[in-house]
């Protein structure tokens, strides 16, 4: 598990040949490999760019993140070369922001989280006299909506928390651009925040439409959940030019740097894609007033993938955000049973004492990292699936089908789990009886619930964990 000294260093690891892959079904060109020279659409945009005075004037205006320097981070071979990938993702920054539209105002933003606010004191208000009357249907802190289930990506770890791959299911039913924006505006009715998941939430052609509905009701934050292998080639495109203007939260997962492992892992030919991307991402994320956060999943065996994603989020200044690997339901046992990986544990929550971007209070890393029981609350945290149906009570149930309820055909959120109440009560829900949930799921989402719950008899601790969500975000 240990690394060298950590100094500064600008090793660079030689390019690996890329592997074919198949595209995604909205590619609009062939993609390069990481290195390669531009695709001819990469050239125009680059040479529009440098042909109008003022794009080329915007581009050397806009705001830049820190230059790289890597400390933490120790390249070894066969890992992506992160410095000759931080140069082609400065040039693409340089190419692509002049034709981005610009983030709302100031004055917006600060409307639109009030708003949003409002709408979550006024949840804490109604759920804690639900708790006070012993009742467990608690208002949503966020609805999660699974876009859509096809992926690029096929990842080894992929669950869909009922035990299916998403790309391996079927995605007949998927709801179509009009019917996704009636489900935002129901779901706005009582929930703040929206995360969109997936499948590859970027393989819907209408992402740029809904996470622009989403800002124009007021939900905030809007977090997106890529495997970003295809963030450059969607931002060339016209309809995505607000995309990230309207993106609160961009959560990019990736699991390591050495690429053999992640073309494995990944089922991808070309997974420096995925860290060119997160580089160029972090390069517009100043102008785009984006929160960027990198999503690592811990997997026996492969601790030390974990260690340099760790490490390099360090140093590039983004959040991380650990994933200890689930079996179904539950944390891998020989995660559990590995001194390693209670070392890996341990360094993560000294990190955060340190000061290093990690989401999560301590309370919550704690408990996550360690799979200390919970207090799981799923009314706080709705599955919404790519066809518009609700989870109830929760997605991941063990010992009982969860019920798969309709949303479009309730006005608003209210009246939807006032259906789904009489239909199953989520009271008490969590356990292990014949009649309960069964699970002990190890996802930051079950501990976030499970802090919520917490600070309902704690208001203090909730404030808390809100301030330090909310914290380095716009």
């Amino acid at each position: 598990m240990m690394h060298p000294s950590e100094t500064t260093t600008a090793v660079r690891t030689p390019p690996r040949p890329a592997a074919p892959t198949r595209l995604p079904l909205w590619a609009p060109a062939a993609s390069q490999p990481a290195g390669a020279p531009p695709a001819p659409a990469a050239r125009a945009a680059m040479s529009r760019s440098a042909a109008s005075s003022t794009g080329s004037s915007r581009a050397a205006a806009r705001p830049r993140p820190e230059p790289l320097r890597l400390v933490r981070y120790r390249p070894r071979p066969g890992h992506a070369d992160v410095a000759r990938l931080a140069d082609e993702a400065r040039a693409l920054a340089d190419a692509l922001a002049p034709g981005l539209d610009a983030p709302e105002s100031s004055s917006a933003l600060v409307a639109r989280r009030a708003r949003s606010s409002l709408t979550a004191a006024q949840n804490y208000v109604h759920n804690r006299a639900l708790a006070r009357r012993g009742r467990e249907d608690f208002r949503p802190l966020t609805f999660i909506w699974t876009l859509l289930r096809s992926c690029n990506f096929s990842c080894s770890y992929c669950d869909d928390h009922r035990g299916h791959k998403y790309p391996d299911l079927p995605n007949d039913g998927v709801l179509d651009t009009a019917q996704g924006l009636e489900l935002l505006r129901i779901m706005r009715t009582r929930t703040p925040s929206l995360y969109f998941a997936g499948g590859e939430p970027l393989m819907r052609r209408d992402l740029p439409r809904l996470t622009r509905a989403a800002r124009d009701l007021a939900f905030h934050p809007i977090i997106v959940n890529t495997n970003a292998s295809a963030v450059d080639r969607v931002l060339r495109l016209p309809a995505w030019k607000s995309w990230l203007a309207d993106t609160d939260i961009v959560v990019v997962s990736l699991d390591g740097l050495d690429l053999a492992n992640l073309r494995e892992l990944y089922a991808y030919g070309r997974p420096e894609e995925v860290v060119r991307n997160l580089l160029l991402l972090r390069e517009l994320a100043p102008s785009q007033h984006v929160k960027l956060m990198v999503n690592c999943v811990i997997q026996p065996g492969r601790l030390e993938d974990a260690r340099d994603v760790l490490d390099l989020c360090a140093d590039l200044g983004v959040w991380f955000c650990p994933v200890p690997m689930n079996v179904g339901p539950r944390m891998h046992d020989a995660l559990r049973r590995d001194p390693a990986y209670q070392a890996l544990a341990a360094l993560i929550l000294a990190r955060k004492r340190e000061g290093q971007l990690v989401t999560g209070s301590l309370r919550l890393l704690e408990r996550l990292l360690g799979g200390a029981p919970l207090d799981c609350r799923n009314t706080l945290k709705p599955h919404v699936d790519f066809d518009g149906r609700l989870y109830w009570p929760c997605k991941a149930c063990v010992n009982v089908e969860p019920e798969r309820i309709r949303v479009l055909d309730f006005p608003d959120v209210d009246s939807l789990y006032a259906h789904a109440c009489r239909v199953v009560s989520p009271t008490g829900f969590h356990g292990p009886a014949r009649n309960q949930c069964g699970a002990e799921c190890n996802w930051a989402q079950n501990y976030t619930t499970d802090a919520y719950a917490h600070g309902l008899t704690h208001t203090g601790a909730i404030l808390a964990e809100v301030v330090e969500f909310l914290r380095g975000g716009r």
